[in-house]
């Protein structure tokens, strides 16, 4: 069961996201009829280390294997999601992460997965090229150059 629960004034998602930069590039993703990006990663179940379900969230969707490097921010974000125009207040936990095969890279800068049902486009974008995009959480645009060492926690407020 997934760490996310609907109330009448939003919903709640506990969630886990994973960076992977290859060549000053980060993989970014986007849904058909969404009109904005994200970094690969999904919904904590309940009972699951973070750490297990980076891992497991990349397995689905990517069918990979990755290590986890570190973690690099707590993110608490508070926005209204655009196409359903439902209130969130989302924890996340970003990690950045390696991948143990290197053939993934020879995919292109461009390809489409198909995850039970979700079509999913994936894009290697160069760093200089995220600013003008429409890529949530907004702080990846810029701190995705300057990757902390140590842990830091981050807010975004867009109600």
């Amino acid at each position: 069961m997934d760490s996310s629960f609907k109330t009448a004034v939003g919903r709640f998602n506990y969630r886990v996201a994973g960076l992977i930069v290859h060549d000053e590039k980060l993989l970014i993703m986007n849904d058909e009829n969404q009109p904005y990006y994200y970094v690969p990663g999904g919904r904590v179940k309940l009972h699951e280390k973070s750490e297990d379900a980076i891992r497991r969230e990349i397995k689905e969707e990517l069918s990979l294997e990755v290590n986890i490097k570190r973690m690099l921010w707590v993110n608490e974000n508070f926005f209204e999601e655009a196409t359903l125009k439902e209130k969130f207040h989302e924890i996340c936990f970003f990690y950045l992460l390696e991948l143990q095969d290197e053939d993934f890279y020879v995919r292109g800068n461009e390809f489409t997965v198909n995850e039970e049902g979700k079509i999913h486009t994936y894009y290697w974008k160069p760093f200089e090229e995220l600013i003008g995009l429409n890529l949530y959480p907004l702080f990846l645009k810029e701190r995705i150059t300057d990757l902390p060492l140590e842990i830091e926690h981050l807010v975004e407020i867009k109600l």
